[in-house]
């Protein structure tokens, strides 16, 4: 049975959906039709053969012109380009085919938004291809009877669009109003009579492709003027840095080796490399500080509207960035978005004791790195977030902190790999308030010690609506009176602390408690069952359809139980009771088959043996859940 025939949207051909279909045959029909069908395919194949050698012969340069464009138009999958063929297409710019060396594919890295309102601050933005909820596109530009067109597909948030054969209007003028190239651009034309399409293509110096949509708004008499540019920026589908998409976050990078340098470097898109020594934050002189990212609010330096910036330890140098005041954060990053801190020390640099301020604080900043870095107190907290996502974490020490090592208010996503959180006090040490979706993943916790004064506090302390996963985890030489307020999920974990831990719960005890859930709901089906079969009104072929049914309830829940134990059970117990599984799989196979064969060749037989299997195999789920899981 074949479907009907839908048409391709890339290639304009006609595909069609195929879908499966089987009879009640026996063995010796369905050998006779593979017999039919092997014949038939030998046949279509040497059929397929000959025409093809045939059409070999006839084949000529037009066909070839042909199969080009075809290839073109294909949308899904990326052509890969040889050496030679990007000769081929630097020829053609030579020789005014292609006059300003646009032809090719194309793919989009980043996207640059800027935009001013009356007197307001420019405001400026950078999405990079790889960020979440980032738009994917890519655009193949050809010369066609002399004229450029292009295939455009968009894919972004709330937003899909594909744009065939869309044509390209070469006008002598900048594509924007502050446009590097301001020799000519490629006007798009209107493909849907949509008034807001606008978008236009410039390319430069660097062989760089920039689609931009501008948006002028005088305000009218009584209005502020606001001004706006959208820049998609591609790169060649051939372009070697498209291994590496990361790499393109940052426009530039700069050396610094003094705290008036790191402070005033601080922009959009820049890797900032750190050379030894140590950055005091707390001797910054505010007259030296020009940089418009950069505010002091209550003591601390705030860093803010910053995008794509990586602060990193010149190779083999060791960078230590601190304050001296112990009531600021040492880093405060206030409505940033991928930033990261990579191989630094950060700390207060003051005797420990009561303070107010966090080594790294975030606040409304998405996209937060934190590798290989070494944060230390007194800070209250190692890292504090309020409003933030996507954190990562990685093969980072936190340690002497003197209210707790991690505090989150409206958090999600978070990550801690190969990290250790070690030797802090007094409070909880790690503190969830509406924040969800944080994992440990392969970390150490240890001597980390609560207050016993403080009565109230918990290694983890949760809101409702937050959690936290803690995978392969060591749990060494803490002191609590209570683990958590809340449930924890911990999943080969090792624990050798001094406090209650009775609100953690393993991944058996999650499976455990999936399973007797599955249990209870199977008890409430075997209720329905028994009522249909007491009502007495189903034909023969309804009650072989409910016994089987009934049978497989109970076979399915066997084999989640059995997948459950095999986990859990220790390698002898799991032996001895896989030796008495294959013997009672004998004896249900042997009271099954007996069972069928009082109506052999009937239409009761199904009933019967299914009947059999449900019951003997239920008896069986009962016994495993009394002794193993109950």
């Amino acid at each position: 049975m074949t479907g009907e025939g839908r048409k391709s949207e890339v290639t304009g051909l006609c595909v069609t959906e195929q879908t499966t279909w089987s009879g009640s045959w026996g063995r010796k029909n369905m050998k006779k039709i593979e017999l039919i069908k092997r014949g038939i395919m030998i046949v279509m194949t040497s059929v397929l053969m000959a025409g093809m050698l045939t059409a070999c012969a006839g084949k000529d340069k037009s066909d070839d012109k042909a199969a080009s464009e075809s290839a073109d138009e294909d949308d899904d999958k990326p052509d890969e380009k040889s050496d030679g063929e990007q000769d081929d297409e630097d020829k053609n710019a030579e020789s005014g085919e292609d006059p300003l060396g646009l032809e090719g594919e194309w793919v989009m890295v980043y996207s640059l938004y800027h935009s001013e309102y009356g007197n307001d601050a420019p405001y400026d933005s950078c999405t990079m291809a790889t960020d979440e909820y980032s738009p994917d596109s890519v655009i193949r530009i050809a010369v066609k009877d002399g004229e450029y067109v292009a295939d455009f597909k968009y894919s972004g948030y709330e937003s899909d669009y594909r744009y065939y054969g869309m044509k390209l209007e070469k006008k002598d003028e900048p594509a924007y109003d502050d446009c590097d190239n301001r020799d000519w651009c490629l006007k798009a034309s209107d493909p849907f009579g949509d008034e807001d399409f606008d978008k236009c293509f410039t390319k430069t110096d660097d062989d760089t492709l920039i689609c931009v949509s501008e948006y002028h708004d005088d305000g009218g008499e009584d209005g502020e003027d606001f001004y706006s540019v959208n820049r998609d920026v591609y790169i060649r589908s051939t372009d070697p840095r498209l291994e590496n998409k990361e790499d393109l976050r940052y426009f530039d990078t700069v050396e610094v080796s003094d705290v008036d340098e790191l402070l005033n470097s601080l922009q959009d898109n820049r890797k900032i490399i750190l050379k030894a020594g140590t950055y005091d934050l707390s001797l910054v002189n505010d007259y030296d500080m020009l940089n418009k990212k950069v505010s002091k609010e209550w003591g601390a330096y705030k860093i803010s509207d910053l995008y794509n910036l990586c602060l990193e330890a010149k190779e083999g140098d060791e960078v230590y960035i601190c304050v001296d005041d112990a009531y600021s954060p040492v880093m405060y990053f206030y409505g940033c978005g991928n930033i990261t801190v990579r191989d630094i020390t950060v700390g207060h640099n003051v005797e420990p004791g009561y303070c107010s301020g966090s080594v790294l604080q975030y606040e409304q900043t998405s996209g937060i790195t934190i590798d290989k870095c070494r944060l230390f107190g007194s800070g209250t907290y190692g890292i504090q977030a309020n409003g933030c996502g996507s954190i990562e974490v990685t093969d980072t020490d936190i340690y002497e902190c003197t209210y707790g090592l991690v505090d989150f208010y409206s958090v999600y996503n978070a990550r801690f790999k190969n990290c250790t959180l070690r030797d802090s006090s007094d409070l909880s040490m790690i503190n969830l308030n509406s924040s969800s979706d944080i994992v440990f993943d392969d970390c150490e916790l240890s001597n980390n010690k609560i207050n016993p004064e403080y009565s109230s506090c918990y290694f983890v302390e949760m809101s409702e609506y937050s959690d936290i996963t803690f995978n392969r985890c060591l749990f060494k030489d803490n002191q609590y009176k209570s683990f958590s307020n809340n449930k924890v999920k911990m999943n080969h974990c090792t624990i050798s602390d001094n406090g209650d831990i009775t609100n953690i719960e393993t991944e058996a005890d999650a499976d455990a408690s999936e399973l007797r859930r599955k249990y209870k709901d199977a008890c409430s089906t075997q209720e329905q069952i028994d009522l249909k079969f007491q009502a007495g009104n189903m034909d023969q072929a309804t009650m072989n359809q409910t016994a089987y049914e009934e049978y497989a309830l109970w076979d399915a829940l066997l084999n989640d139980i059995w997948a459950y134990l095999k986990e859990t059970l220790d390698e002898d117990k799991m032996e001895a009771l896989t030796a008495e599984e294959k013997e009672w799989v004998k004896q249900k196979e042997a009271s099954v088959a007996a069972a069928g064969a009082e109506m052999e060749g009937g239409t009761m037989q199904p009933t019967l043996e299914y009947g059999t299997g449900a019951t003997i195999t239920r008896e069986r789920v009962e016994y495993l859940m009394e002794q193993y899981i109950k």
